[in-house]
């Protein structure tokens, strides 16, 4: 439905000429800027899986791309278990715990966003469609954090709510889902340190800080003129609305709510079109190819 959205009306004689006139040569810098988020996204996953131990930065980035990939090409953002899968059969952790941290570290990456958009929000005033996504994606992510941080505090309480809720299951399956309740609160320990929730959040915000400069990099290409933060707002928007139903890679949410987003400051409905199509080719592309290619090379 989005993709439809975004194509409705597009002069694609005009954007034909838009992206015949772009200048590529900023789409490899983009490219190199967007890996070097993806290593911080590595740092951060690592302050999130320290319960389950020490694990260099480096070793967490194959899953991690691996991951994207697999997004970007299958529905249900399944990439998500096969890195948490891939991650402890890898490392000889446990799935459950290391999808549980998995989890976390998608929560970080939506609680950022909304900051950047709320920041934004208060100096720039956002349409009716803007405020209505962001109070939808506050409700789900904020309200599913708090939900995981009460879990991860109250380890009694989780253990007794779930034994409550799965007493009329067999009995002889009590005893693999007390394990499964132990390993996802061992894997959600980091809600318990202050000082581990700071720093996941501030490497959020540098996360989406970096992937904002890829969008305004590519920005150049096409000569938008607009300042860092209308692609911090695009960033955030865009990358907001893939919590919505989409193809694989977030594809039509993205398009359309970037492309709207650009409308809001007199950007040119050719214009924006071109961009966003060329800017989610930088991000989905080559995450895709490299991740493809370490799937291949590790021969799961």
């Amino acid at each position: 439905m989005f993709l439809a959205l975004f194509l409705y009306r597009v002069d694609f004689g005009q954007m034909v000429q838009v992206l015949q006139k772009a200048n590529y040569l900023y789409i490899a810098p983009a490219i190199l800027v967007y890996f070097i988020g993806v290593w911080f996204r590595a740092v951060r996953w690592r302050f999130l899986l320290q319960s389950l131990g020490k694990f260099p930065s480096h070793h967490l980035v194959s899953p991690i791309l691996i991951g994207f990939a697999l997004n970007n090409i299958l529905p249900a953002r399944v990439g998500i278990l096969v890195r948490a899968y891939l991650f402890g059969m890898w490392e000889g952790t446990s799935k459950i715990a290391s999808f549980a941290t998995v989890v976390v570290d998608q929560l970080f990456d939506g609680l950022a966003l909304l900051f950047f958009l709320g920041v934004i929000a208060i100096f720039v005033p956002l349409p009716v469609w803007a405020k209505a996504t962001a109070l939808v994606s506050a409700i789900i992510f904020v309200g599913f954090f708090i939900l995981l941080l009460v879990l991860a505090l109250s380890p009694r309480l989780t253990r007794w709510l779930v034994g409550k809720l799965t007493r009329w299951l067999p009995q002889r399956w009590q005893p693999r889902i007390s394990d499964g309740v132990n390993m996802t609160l061992n894997g959600l320990a980091s809600l318990q340190r202050p000082d581990r929730i700071a720093i996941a959040f501030f490497l959020s915000l540098l996360v989406w800080a970096i992937e904002a400069a890829v969008y305004y990099i590519v920005a150049l290409s096409f000569g938008l003129g607009q300042p860092f933060y209308v692609m911090l707002l695009v960033t955030s928007i865009s990358n907001i609305a893939i919590t919505l139903p989409s193809l694989p890679g977030g594809i039509g949410p993205f398009e359309y709510f970037g492309k709207q987003t650009l409308i809001l400051f007199a950007v040119s409905e050719a214009v924006a079109t071109a961009y966003v199509a060329v800017v989610h080719i930088v991000v989905l592309l080559p995450v895709t190819l490299v991740g493809l290619g370490l799937l291949a090379l590790k021969r799961v």
